[in-house]
């Protein structure tokens, strides 16, 4: 009998469905022309809520556009990631971007609708900006390079560039079309 109940648990348990996220990653070109606004901006606060059918929790992020790259760019921003906190209940998505006041990043952003913007591919829609300690020269890490088999950890060819320069990739990106 407890060999029976055990074998029903595991049928069970395999019968189950399985919900997955899977993001196709892009290549630069298709990050650049599958986004409407490209900006290089400030996060100025991140407000996590219920979504109108309350099943998920989603947060929206305001930033300050310090500069447009690609499409209409306002003063502030405003768009949606999934994931947050709202009281007791946190929802994590993998895959999602994580985002602070303060964080500075060139985001990628796509329109949906008459909802607010999200990210283009997630977290690949988001260039971290730091400041280089020794020049003070604003750095963007690359994107990944397209390439036949692995990619390589400490890649030389991902060495971070300047702000100017990866600007520039996303126009001549976006004017190529």
């Amino acid at each position: 009998m407890r060999r029976n109940v055990s074998i029903l648990t595991i049928f069970l348990y395999l019968a189950s469905p399985v919900f997955a996220t899977t993001i196709l990653p892009l290549s630069f070109e298709q990050l650049v022309n599958e986004s409407q606004s490209v900006v290089y901006g400030r996060v100025s606060e991140v407000r996590a809520q219920w979504t109108a059918d309350r099943r998920f929790i989603e947060s929206v992020v305001t930033i300050e556009v310090l500069r447009g790259i690609k499409g209409n760019a306002l003063e502030s921003m405003a768009f949606t990631v999934p994931g947050g906190q709202v009281g007791r209940y946190l929802n994590v998505i993998p895959g999602a971007p994580s985002l602070v006041r303060g964080d500075t990043a060139v985001f990628f952003l796509t329109a949906q609708g008459a909802r607010l913007p999200v990210t283009t591919g997630l977290t690949q829609g988001i260039y971290r900006v730091q400041r280089d300690a020794a020049s003070g020269e604003m750095l963007v890490a690359p994107p990944v390079v397209a390439s036949v088999g692995k990619i390589i950890r400490g890649d030389p060819r991902r060495k971070p560039i300047s702000l100017a320069a990866f600007e520039s990739a996303v126009r001549a990106a976006a004017a190529a079309r």
